[in-house]
């Protein structure tokens, strides 16, 4: 199929086609707010319905869209997405990871899908080895947060890079980079989180958009679900506690993991 042409829906109903988009949706959303790794699901299954590669990555990032904006606003609503986390951390590293996104983003609409598809299933397997070693290791966070600094911006920089690029797991290194290496807590390190990722899709996405590689009518219908996963993924957490977090982890780990050696 061409770039941005729509898929044929399964089995040629197109009410299938519409359930199966929005119940992925919905778990992905779930995921990402809760820890990341909603893309491990999007993506095969786009690619499965008839997307290419390229459009199929380009055009979960509506759904992305869709579910920053609706985690967002649960978490700003609730308290947890405050004005100093966002002056403290947010508007701290957004920068550096949307020129890093812009440059992932570019190179992924340039690179061939035959290329892209083992290149991405490789990716994805190494994530998935790398985060099933240990994965309590990316919440262990230091005393006290503290402010991005050198390090923290190139850091920021090169998961902005994956991020443009792939978007598939990256919401692991940046728990990493906001838990572990600048000591804020989960529950706002997730709240930073679901923003910053919301703020590089949208440069990322005009990419897309320009070189052609987006299927409107799919991302629509799979942002729908990704909004109702996104806010009950962020009422979840704020019900449960950060200690969710960990566990939500450690889970997406594994079933990320296990799905793609498999």
């Amino acid at each position: 199929m061409l770039p941005g042409e729509a898929m044929a829906w399964p089995l040629g109903d197109p009410v299938a086609g519409v359930v199966v988009l929005v119940l992925v949706g919905v778990l992905a959303g779930v995921a990402n707010t809760l820890a990341g790794g909603g893309s491990f699901v999007v993506l095969p299954i786009l690619i499965g319905l008839g997307l290419t590669p390229g459009v199929a990555n380009a055009t979960s990032r509506i759904g992305v869209l869709a579910h920053g904006s609706a985690a967002a606003l649960t978490f700003a609503r609730a308290g947890a997405l405050s004005r100093g986390l966002v002056g403290g951390l947010v508007l701290r590293v957004a920068p550096m990871m949307c020129v890093g996104a812009l440059g992932g983003a570019w190179l992924a609409t340039r690179l061939d899908d035959a290329l892209l598809r083992p290149l991405f299933g490789a990716i994805l397997v190494v994530w998935a080895l790398l985060l099933l070693v240990r994965p309590g290791r990316f919440l262990k966070p230091p005393p006290e947060p503290r402010a991005p600094g050198l390090v923290a911006q190139l850091v920021a920089l090169l998961i902005g890079v994956y991020g443009g690029f792939l978007q598939a797991g990256v919401g692991f290194p940046l728990m990493a980079l906001f838990v572990s290496l600048l000591g804020y807590p989960a529950l706002q390190a997730n709240a930073a989180k679901v923003t910053v990722v919301f703020i590089y899709t949208l440069l990322a996405m005009g990419v897309f958009a320009a070189a052609g590689q987006v299927a409107w009518r799919e991302g629509a219908i799979l942002a729908a679900g990704m909004v109702l996963g996104g806010v009950l993924g962020a009422r979840l957490q704020l019900s449960v506690g950060p200690g969710l977090v960990r566990w939500a982890m450690v889970v997406m780990v594994a079933i990320s993991g296990a799905a793609l050696l498999l």
